[in-house]
């Protein structure tokens, strides 16, 4: 299985969405906030794991854009080709149902810890690949001082 192609292909849906709400005069402030967010994320899932990263985007939906499109597309993830053989596959229609997903993540995912693992791993590079790929939206001094 190639998961850093897929999560690279993830990060990449994520920024494209993220950044095609807004013009050029504010893509500078929604370049900073799609990067703090999918650090903010990567830090959730790194200290408390997958079912608290996915609680909290879905407890930050109501006051921040940028939640329902992570949430989305790591979801998204479950569904992917190269992780179909393990049975995680998730229903498009309960994508906005914290009670369904979560649990979906108790039942599916967290239930195998080898599962639970590898989806972790898939989501931390997913994260990181959107914080460069945020990173590299910007301006090229940024860049530099990264």
């Amino acid at each position: 299985m190639n998961l850093d192609r897929l999560a690279a292909k993830t990060a990449q849906t994520i920024t494209e969405k993220f950044l095609s709400t807004s013009d050029n005069a504010e893509e500078e402030k929604k370049v900073k906030e799609l990067e703090n967010a999918a650090t903010k994320a990567l830090g959730v899932l790194h200290e408390n794991g997958v079912y608290a990263t996915m609680l909290y985007l879905f407890a930050k939906q109501k006051d921040k854009a940028f939640s329902k499109i992570i949430r989305e597309e790591l979801l998204k993830l479950l569904k992917a080709d190269e992780i179909h053989q393990m049975g995680l596959q998730i229903s498009e229609d309960i994508l906005d149902d914290w009670l369904e997903v979560g649990k979906h993540l108790t039942e599916k995912v967290c239930q195998k810890l080898d599962h639970l693992l590898l989806i972790k791993q898939l989501w931390e590079q997913t994260l990181i690949y959107t914080r460069f790929c945020a990173k590299a939206k910007g301006e090229p001094d940024e860049l530099e001082s990264a």
